[in-house]
């Protein structure tokens, strides 16, 4: 721990396994991570991890969380109680009080130096510019998987993938994606997220030679961290998943609600 200078300034004790995203991330001039750990492993404390120890160092000049809004006050909470960094809102419904705080044409960006944004409020057109331009170095987008494009994706999803690329397009900017679902069985939003990494990610291995092929993927290990539960479960000590219980019940529709199925199917 003594390799670390933000351990002393957290109030959580990290598991064993949630140190390995941090120490990739030390070894990257740049951090540039795809933090793809299943669900409960604990991606927030690992994200918030390399952000803190990225800010004792003086590496990152602030911190921006891109999220859904319904996840906006859970970030803030685990920010503020674990790592003692206080992070403002920028949602639609405080925007307003953050900007009668401003002076003259002072942006909320470049007056709150760590900010969590609501992703789907600040990937309009109108707002991006004012937000790249004060966005600090450090950049954490949660569920970036509604930020990849491809099989289909909607305009929403352009908007996103195209905010978090410009974003990306700063060479220096440390950027952690974070998602327990990075792959849909699909290749091209895969291709789509981790290119947002590094650009060369959306080369389509199908398309190459072998050899260039292996060296795409020992390029992508470097990025990509990705744990099932099973692969941790000898840290967990006394800290259990729950069991998933598996159960199939039938049951007859009435004859109102079996005429209501059949409108809906039909429609």
């Amino acid at each position: 721990s003594d390799l670390f200078r933000s351990f002393g300034r957290i109030a959580v004790e990290p598991r064993p396994y949630q140190l390995v995203p941090l120490m990739m991330a030390m070894r990257q001039a740049t951090t540039r991570l795809l933090i793809a750990d299943d669900v409960g492993i604990g991606k927030t404390i690992e994200s918030c991890l390399i952000a803190k120890e990225l800010i004792e160092r003086g590496e990152a000049d602030g911190l921006a969380v891109l999220c859904p809004a319904h996840l906006a006050e859970q970030w803030q909470r685990e920010l503020r109680e674990k790592f003692h960094i206080d992070a403002e809102l920028v949602l639609p419904s405080t925007v307003r009080r953050l900007e009668r705080d401003c002076r003259g044409t002072e942006s909320v960006f470049s007056r709150h130096r760590f900010v969590i944004v609501s992703l789907d409020y600040i990937k309009a057109a109108r707002r991006v510019d004012d937000f790249i331009q004060h966005c600090p170095n450090l950049v954490i987008v949660d569920e970036a998987h509604t930020c990849s494009l491809g099989g289909g994706t909607g305009q929403a999803n352009h908007q996103r993938h195209r905010l978090v690329h410009r974003l990306a397009d700063d060479p220096e900017r440390h950027l952690l994606l974070v998602t327990a679902t990075p792959h849909n069985g699909k290749e091209d939003p895969f291709r789509s997220l981790v290119s947002l990494l590094d650009q060369e990610f959306e080369t389509n291995p199908e398309e190459v030679q072998d050899k260039e092929r292996d060296k795409l993927k020992r390029k992508l290990a470097k990025h990509l961290v990705q744990r099932r539960r099973g692969d941790i479960a000898q840290y967990l000590g006394t800290t259990e998943f729950p069991e998933r219980l598996e159960r199939e019940n039938t049951y007859k529709l009435g004859d109102d609600y079996k005429q209501l199925l059949d409108q809906v199917l039909a429609f």
